[in-house]
């Protein structure tokens, strides 16, 4: 047998192990100051300060914590790896530090460590090292064990003479001395950003808040002449997410500390929109944990770096707090530990990137599932960190997918005008750089509102099965009342498959109010529809008088006295006076003679020799005045320009917006879902004639109509100072591949659906008399495209 198969053998360390755990693990010198930082906490420091005197020549890190005595600096810090990584149950407090080589930080700062620390009744240590006796040695038996390390007893006098700070009863100071790089103050302001980040933002983990102050002699004439937020000195304090809690679109979802439950609050602009609680049937291995996610648009950013002096991209995204204490790298700038990015390239229109968005997510891990493996690495890929990324249904993503929603669906990203994003993008804020006073979006919160009432149960996405509570704001839901009963029901019944005791009051009471709303709607419809069925028969008949030609002009007038009444003054109760109702009247009354006139032109014509090309101009000339009659009455008691059959001096792009959302939507476009986007802010004044313009559109949506469309797009642009252009398209069913070519559309008597051929006729007549432009759009969206151009 071999002499030493019997003996024992150990481990040998090298000295170059100081240089594997300290200045080669630690490449950040921010990250270095931190992991001094958290030493300090986990000694239950009540104040740290970093303090760089002698313009940078030396770093003193001084906390108030237990200290240490003779045995502490023999059995625990120069025992490399040691941690005392356990719970403080007393105070459910947990310690920052958690493998043991934090304090190789200080190989990462400089040459020389001075140790000064005293732990309560014990005596005021020194400890001493170069950490360049620990380099060079390439022999094998160069063990870092056979390095000598002195520690001696000293005076309070002795460190204040050396450090400048008098130390009490007990605590902690380093010294670094021959410091390896220089502290510019570029640099010091990038420590003071990393710390910012370090705080917790929220005291969510019941334990005694640490005061940190930063200190620079050498920049305190400088930090006079800058804003709060670019000076060196001072208290580090993470208090960006609170200020941005008012007027921001943001995401509150936590998990019970009982792992049983999921609460998620979505809010917008100050106001809750919805909360659902649903039991945590996919995050076992998860409990005490919460995220809030900001949804940073152009204003944000722009409120974002007046506030704190920073890009919200230099900033960074989505922190990860781990028991109080920031994990690095997450959130940095170009750190996609969530992959957000790579979500946004697959649908730029559908998904958040890392800036379009401001979080955190704060952990409280008392059973170690969230282990931290480096500040290079993070923490370890293991079930518990699976459950919070993974794709698509991660804690973290089930909540930014719900925020998405919102956004996406129910925002439509709160888009601003070009001219205004690239203001607020240099630097501008409301009410500079000829921006407005407050924030304006290309669409109104009228119309953003709506579209959340309607897709509210969508927006929220919560599984009736899962789902133990339930609120939505009572103004959404009011919302609702003012909708199609049809697409109310719709929602209504998906409303029943929630358990009953799922629905919050609030819920209840304004669900309540709906059905009542409707009942009243049915009650006054009721009422209504005798005078319906009167105007029905009266119009049956002038369709009768065109038809046969056989009335007299004075019976002709004495029905459209009669449906003027109807249609003008039963609605004397509205916001719409007296006298414009006279002047519609007059105006009715002229319309109506007029269309008389061509048409007994027409019998003659008819009863004599019968020449085709005039009868048909007699009859499309009584279309188009029939088609003026019929928009006069609709402007009845819808229209915010005063109605006038000459032209009018005024902003055209409003005149089409209101015309499309509060007249054509309730008549020729009833059937469709009208939307207007406007592209600019300012007026576009022109001469023109309201009648002809509601005409136009009239035609317009009637065609879509016919071409089964359901929705109905009219998009306004400033192409440039004297010229406005207007893209009109749906989703129809398209312009047939008969009609070649394509411009033939706008011949006279040229048709794909059941109409006359006369509509985009007249429009194209209409137009081009206010010198306007109208031809075929061809994009890639489906259904029908119109580019009209209109000049000054």
């Amino acid at each position: 047998m071999d002499a030493t198969t019997g003996s024992k053998y150990h481990f040998k360390t090298h000295s170059d192990l100081k240089n594997i755990i300290g200045q080669d693990l630690i490449n950040d010198d921010n990250i270095a100051i931190i992991e001094l930082v958290k030493n300090g906490m986990d000694a239950d420091a009540k104040n740290i300060n970093i303090i760089f005197n002698k313009d940078s020549e030396c770093i003193v890190i001084h906390d108030d914590g237990n200290g240490m005595s003779l045995f502490d600096l023999e059995n625990k810090w120069l025992n490399i790896a040691y941690s005392e990584k356990k719970q403080i149950s007393s105070k459910r407090r947990f310690l920052a530090g958690n493998k043991g080589v934090g304090r190789f930080a200080c190989d990462r700062l400089g040459q020389r460590l001075d140790l000064f620390t005293k732990k309560e009744n014990e005596d005021l240590l020194h400890l001493s090292l170069n950490w360049g006796a620990f380099e060079g040695l390439k022999n094998y038996n160069a063990i870092i064990q056979a390095v000598d390390i002195d520690i001696q007893t000293t005076t309070a006098e002795l460190v204040e003479k050396n450090t400048g700070i008098k130390i009490k009863d007990h605590g902690t100071i380093l010294l670094v001395t021959e410091v390896k790089l220089e502290w510019t103050r570029d640099k010091l302001l990038s420590l003071k950003r990393q710390l910012q980040k370090f705080v917790n933002p929220i005291a969510a983990f019941d334990r005694s808040m640490v005061s940190i102050v930063l200190f620079s002699k050498s920049e305190e004439k400088n930090d006079k002449l800058v804003d709060l937020y670019d000076r060196v000195n001072g208290e580090i304090e993470n208090t960006v997410f609170e200020k941005l809690k008012f007027n921001t679109t943001y995401i509150d979802s936590k998990i019970s500390e009982d792992g049983g439950k999921v609460t998620t609050t979505l809010s917008h602009d100050g106001e809750v929109i919805y909360t659902v609680v649903e039991r945590n049937v996919f995050f076992d291995r998860m409990k005490n944990v919460s995220l809030i996610i900001h949804f940073m648009n152009p204003y944000k950013k722009s409120y974002f770096k007046r506030q704190s002096g920073i890009h919200v991209v230099d900033f960074g995204s989505i922190f990860l707090f781990i028991n109080g204490y920031r994990v690095s790298p997450y959130g940095d700038r170009d750190n996609d530990w969530l992959q957000l990015n790579s979500r946004k390239a697959q649908g730029m229109r559908r998904h958040l990137g890392n800036r379009d968005v401001l979080g955190f997510v704060n952990i409280y891990d008392d059973a170690n599932d969230f282990r931290i493996v480096s500040n290079r690495e993070g923490v370890a890929r293991n079930e518990a960190f699976n459950q919070l990324v993974k794709k698509p249904n991660g804690f973290v993503l089930n909540a930014l997918t719900r925020l998405e929603k919102f956004v996406v669906e129910g925002l439509s990203w709160d888009q601003v005008s070009e001219d205004t994003r690239k203001k607020l993008t240099a630097g501008a804020f409301p009410g500079e750089s000829s921006l407005p006073e407050g924030e304006v979006y290309i669409e109104s919160s009228e119309s953003k509102s709506r579209r959340i009432a309607l897709d509210v149960l969508k927006i929220v996405d919560a599984s009736p099965a899962n789902t133990e509570s339930l609120y939505i704001a009572p103004h959404i839901l009011d919302s609702l009342s003012r909708e199609k009963e049809e697409s109310v029901s719709e929602i209504l019944k998906k409303f029943d498959a929630y358990n009953g005791e799922v629905i919050t009051r609030d819920v209840k009471l304004a669900l309540n109010k709906i059905h009542d709303e409707f009942q009243k709607q049915k009650d006054e419809l009721k009422k209504v529809s005798k005078s319906i069925a009167i105007k029905t028969r009266h119009v049956s008949k002038l369709v009768e008088v065109a038809r046969n030609l056989s009335q007299d002009n004075k019976k002709l007038e004495s029905e459209i006295k009669t449906k003027d009444s109807e249609i003008l003054f039963s609605r004397l109760s509205s916001s719409t006076d007296q006298e414009q109702l006279l002047l519609l009247h007059h105006q009715s009354k002229l319309k109506a003679n007029t269309v008389k006139g061509f048409l007994d032109r027409a019998i003659n014509e008819l009863n004599g020799s019968a020449d085709k090309e005039k009868l048909f101009s007699l009859l499309e000339k009584a279309l188009i005045n029939t088609k003026k009659l019929v928009a006069v009455n609709n402007f009845a008691t819808k229209a915010n320009f005063k109605m006038k059959t000459e032209n009018i001096n005024a902003d055209i792009a409003s005149f089409i917006q209101q015309y499309l959302e509060n007249v054509a939507s309730e008549n020729s476009a009833q059937n469709l879902n009208v939307r207007v986007i406007r592209n600019f802010d300012t007026p576009f004044t022109v001469k023109f004639k309201p009648i002809d313009i509601a005409i136009i559109f009239d035609n317009l949506a009637s065609n879509s109509s016919r071409a089964q469309a359901k929705n109905f797009i009219v998009e306004l642009s400033l192409h440039s100072e004297n010229k406005m252009e207007v893209l009109v398209y749906d989703d129809g069913c398209g312009l047939s591949t008969e009609v070649t070519p394509s411009v033939a559309i706008f011949d006279k008597g040229v048709t794909t659906t059941t109409g006359s051929g006369l509509g985009l006729y007249h429009v194209k007549q209409t137009i081009e008399k206010i010198n306007g432009t109208i031809e075929i759009f061809n994009s890639d969206k489906k259904g029908f495209c119109l580019l009209i151009g209109i000049y000054k």
